[in-house]
């Protein structure tokens, strides 16, 4: 039996942030949009629902995020290049306190602005204490 219809799945990267894991290390995260279709003949033709996530690129941690809070990601990074009153953004957790998601504990982490040094989080934001290699 040959079937004319069925369902695809597209994934669009929105916006690419370095931001400090709940796993414990700093890394970019991709916020993506996944929109799931109806096709017929394999060609999308309806899209029936749309997810936002957020991926961890060191460790694949994926976490779902509201609509609303990605579009605002996306706005704020657009604007300022990055989540505002910081140099590098926050853990994503912290952005989605409907997730019940956990920040990443304190502790010395590497150091976001690029550099060989650690930067200490101190659970809540990046503070001004670095550490030399």
């Amino acid at each position: 039996m040959i079937f004319i219809f069925g369902f695809r799945t597209r994934t669009a990267i929105m916006v690419t942030l370095s931001l400090a894991c709940r796993n414990g290390h700093v890394a970019a995260h991709r916020v993506v949009k996944l929109t799931r279709w109806f096709t017929l003949f394999f060609v999308p033709v309806v899209p029936f629902s749309q997810k936002y996530r957020s991926v961890c690129v060191q460790c694949g941690l994926t976490l779902e995020i509201p609509k609303d809070t990605a579009e605002e990601i996306v706005t704020r990074s657009a604007q300022t290049g990055a989540v505002p009153n910081d140099t590098v953004s926050p853990p994503l957790p912290q952005t989605f306190p409907k997730s019940g998601a956990v920040t990443p504990p304190a502790g010395w982490y590497p150091d976001p602005a690029g550099s060989n040094a650690r930067r200490y989080w101190d659970g809540q934001a990046w503070t001004e204490a670095v550490e030399q290699h």
